[in-house]
């Protein structure tokens, strides 16, 4: 974890072009496919079947607790407060190279795709939980987010990975 930065980045390298990862990405109706945390569900109505830079998405969140970790607790009870929707706003949009959101909490997810300069076919995949903007990154840090999210963005990773191979998606 990058505390001075408070910065979670995780890697993989998927065997895919970036195109087809960044479809995924940028259709926020797929997204529940892809969370690694199971915190996410099916965006609501309004939900553009493709973002741009500005678009606005909105997601369900999980109400029911999967333990008993603070981070969990937290979550839950910004979905109460939310009833059980989170609005997010697309932040950077670069196709089919990097695609970034934040919600209220300002804390920013980001996808960088890097194409295989050995083989154009793989794409080296970043994503980032960057909380240094968030309101409140202290609490993020108490109720262990960055540690929990970096599990759910490997989880996320070789969920994307599944989706574009055609492979099933680890455990």
């Amino acid at each position: 974890m990058d505390t001075q930065h408070r910065r979670v980045v995780v890697e993989r390298l998927i065997d895919a072009a970036p195109e087809p990862i960044f479809d995924i990405l940028a259709d926020p109706r797929r997204h529940h496919e892809i969370d690694g945390s199971g915190a996410v569900g099916r965006p609501d109505a309004t939900a553009p079947e493709r973002l741009h830079l500005g678009a606005k998405f909105t997601t369900r969140m999980r109400f029911i607790p999967t333990d008993l970790a603070p981070s969990t607790f937290l979550q839950i009870s910004i979905a109460a407060v939310h009833l059980g929707k989170l609005t997010n706003t697309v932040l950077e949009f670069e196709e089919p190279h990097r695609i970034a959101w934040c919600n209220f909490g300002r804390h920013v997810w980001r996808y960088e795709l890097h194409p295989d300069p050995v083989a154009p076919t793989r794409t080296l995949v970043r994503e980032t939980f960057d909380y240094s903007t968030n309101l409140l990154p202290e609490l993020i840090e108490l109720v262990g987010f960055p540690d929990r999210n970096r599990e759910s963005m490997q989880a996320s990773l070789a969920r994307i990975a599944a989706l574009v191979t055609g492979a099933a998606a680890e455990a």
